[in-house]
């Protein structure tokens, strides 16, 4: 993978973080689920845009159609709008570290999934690891932003969520990505919409650096990241590309520290550091490289013994 890459999943695991940020900031000036709808809303236009630049064929048919809203509302509706409504409640890094259990979550969701993937031991000590990982961060409270653990919960159906959109589209392979996730976005805003109205009424915003910043939420935020992904996807791969998770939450913690003035603590980073183990461990590669560095050992050493041997014998001519 090239270095272009590299900085590409550093850039996108980076605009995931800044995400968090910006929802605490919207959060002044409109209710959780108005977020959510302005975020897909802009999102889905981008994608739009996208699509019938690049002359994509859209039409779909209506079972498949079916699938990708529901992919959009696991995927796109139901986080945006679960995140900000606990960021009431806990800072945006907090949000950032609870929102990396997503591959946990898949792993969970996945093994009662029919069809779905069944968790191995590797996987099974990774969810315990990202477990363990949460409860830590949990047990912070005020010290890290946390002024009801409830809503630090609410945080987690997030990667719930995700993981439920995730083995919803595994389904709808064979559709192009841009195509899966233009509609999704758009089932996406027309399911939230409704409930945004009613629950938050209608938004009203003058101030044109809020414009500016939903704006940005949904073309900077949502469209790109995601029309990179679908660009980078067939270079790099699947599983080089997942390591945007290992990003999005240390740039959650950065941006909230410094540019929001969130408080830290050591639960904090200890709650991410074994969040952060527990993806290495359902990754896998790194484990894997250990283990086969192991396996070469024995076979070093049995490359040293004829040498050895040699040694030896050459000692015992010149005792003679």
């Amino acid at each position: 993978m090239s270095l272009l890459h590299w900085a590409l999943i550093a850039m996108i695991g980076t605009i995931f973080g800044a995400s968090f940020a910006l929802n605490e900031v919207l959060l002044d000036e409109f209710g959780p689920l108005t977020i959510s709808m302005l975020r897909v809303c802009v999102g889905a236009a981008g994608c739009w845009a996208w699509a019938i630049a690049s002359r994509k064929p859209m039409r779909l048919d209506l079972s498949t159609l079916i699938a990708v809203v529901a992919f959009g509302f696991f995927q796109f509706a139901m986080p945006f709008a679960v995140l900000p409504l606990a960021q009431g409640q806990i800072t945006s890094s907090v949000a950032g570290i609870a929102n990396a259990m997503t591959p946990v979550m898949v792993v969970i969701v996945s093994h009662f999934w029919i069809g779905g993937e069944k968790a191995t031991l590797r996987k099974s000590i990774g969810v315990g690891l990202g477990m363990v990982g949460t409860v830590i961060l949990l047990t912070g409270g005020p010290e890290i932003g946390i002024s009801d653990w409830r809503f630090a919960l609410l945080a987690m159906t997030a990667p719930l969520s995700y993981a439920v959109g995730l083995n919803i589209v595994t389904k709808l392979k064979s559709i192009d990505p841009v195509v899966t996730t233009t509609w999704a976005m758009t089932g996406g805003a027309f399911l939230i919409t409704p409930f945004a109205l009613v629950t938050d009424g209608v938004p009203h915003a003058t101030d044109p650096s809020v414009l500016t910043s939903v704006a940005f939420f949904g073309i900077g935020l949502t469209t790109l990241p995601f029309l990179m992904m679908f660009t980078i996807l067939p270079r790099v791969g699947a599983t080089n590309l997942s390591l945007v998770t290992f990003v999005a939450p240390v740039s959650a913690l950065t941006i909230g520290a410094f540019a929001l003035h969130e408080p830290t603590g050591t639960s904090q980073f200890a709650g991410l550091t074994l969040i952060m183990l527990a993806l290495v461990t359902l990754d896998g590669r790194l484990l894997g490289r250990l283990s086969r560095l192991e396996k070469s050992r024995p076979q070093q050493g049995r490359l040293d013994r004829p040498h050895q041997s040699v040694i030896t014998a050459h000692s015992r001519k010149t005792e003679n």
